[in-house]
């Protein structure tokens, strides 16, 4: 089920980025990030798609430790710019814990010392994430982090995965610099707590209360507007259910006029039929994860009276087949 968490549409750019400096060219791919692009938020599971995708292309499973290095502060925007006029570590650390929503909502970023040592780490609200999406958020962290301390380095002294154990579990110690432990409660990393009073090389005290002020009022327009769009995609997954798609049947739902429904999605830069078509690709690719459910069953819990319909419509989010996915999804596990 998705999850109804969106993370900031420009960390794609870490994709874009990579796939030029590594000569990798992709047409379906390409398409997708581009569209991905168009939009100031994205559904999570949509980059954790292109990730996937992305995986497949490369052959490489753990490509996303490779995609993390390609990072810069202004892939995450305002919130980018704001670490990187912090007066130390410390502070660039507390600002992206604290405004950690502006990168992502899928789950919450927390800060805990022990002794001599920092543990920064991230907590599920919403339920868990990638493997590869976790090995983005990491190294890009760590590469970031660099850039804004260099040419004093920030390492970890361990690195702890909620993931299972890959089968080259020491490609991530070598490409993080450090010890990594996987199978643990929550994704964090241990920094040696001398590390928060590295400066940063481009603070700017002025520009820091400004910036200051400018994330706290995104966090709250944000937190509004999330608040109505996860209403209205709850109330379209139990439209699925329940095989009512119409807007009319969403309006009383939610128990607002028809215009005012329309008039709140049009403020947001969205449509109905574009949040739908989101939800169905999603959905889409859970249900194509499982080997028992047949093609034609997918397509009527998707709404779809006929599979060619279903077919049709994900040939044109993916530019593939729906079987095509299948059997890479039943290769890549």
């Amino acid at each position: 089920m998705a999850t109804g968490a969106q993370v900031f549409a420009r960390t794609t750019y870490l994709i874009r980025r990579f796939m030029e400096a590594e000569g990798i060219t992709h047409a379906g791919l390409n398409k997708r990030l581009d569209d991905a692009c168009r939009s100031e938020r994205i559904p999570i599971e949509q980059w954790w798609q292109l990730l996937d995708e992305l995986a497949v292309v490369s052959g490489d499973p753990t490509v996303g430790l490779r995609v993390g290095r390609y990072a810069q502060a202004q892939d995450v925007g305002v919130l980018g710019y704001l670490a990187a006029s912090c007066e130390t570590l410390g502070q660039a650390l507390q600002r992206l814990q604290r405004f950690q929503v502006l990168l992502h909502d899928l789950s919450f970023s927390w800060m805990r010392q022990q002794g001599h040592d920092l543990y920064f780490g991230w907590a599920g609200e919403r339920g868990p994430s990638t493997a590869a999406s976790n090995d983005v958020l990491v190294s890009a962290l760590l590469t970031v982090l660099n850039s804004l301390t260099a040419p004093q380095r920030v390492r970890p002294s361990l690195i702890e995965f909620p993931d299972s154990q890959p089968a080259d579990a020491k490609r991530h110690e070598e490409l993080l610099g450090c010890t990594v432990h996987f199978d643990c409660e929550a994704l964090a990393m241990k920094l040696p707590i001398s590390l928060l009073k590295l400066p940063i090389n481009s603070r700017d005290a002025h520009l820091c209360e400004i910036l200051d002020r400018k994330a706290d009022a995104m966090v709250r327009s944000l937190s509004a507007s999330d608040e109505f769009l996860n209403t209205f995609q709850r109330a379209m997954m139990t439209g699925l259910e329940e095989g009512e798609l119409s807007m009319a049947w969403l309006a009383k739902k939610l128990n607002m006029p028809l215009r005012s429904l329309s008039r709140s999605l049009h403020q947001r830069d969205q449509t109905y039929k574009g949040l739908l078509d989101k939800l169905r690709q999603e959905l889409a690719n859970q249900y194509l994860a499982d080997p028992a459910l047949s093609l034609s069953e997918i397509s009527l819990m998707l709404g779809y009276s006929e599979q060619s319909a279903f077919s049709r419509a994900f040939r044109n989010w993916t530019g593939k087949t729906p079987l095509q996915v299948r059997k890479a999804l039943s290769r890549s596990q």
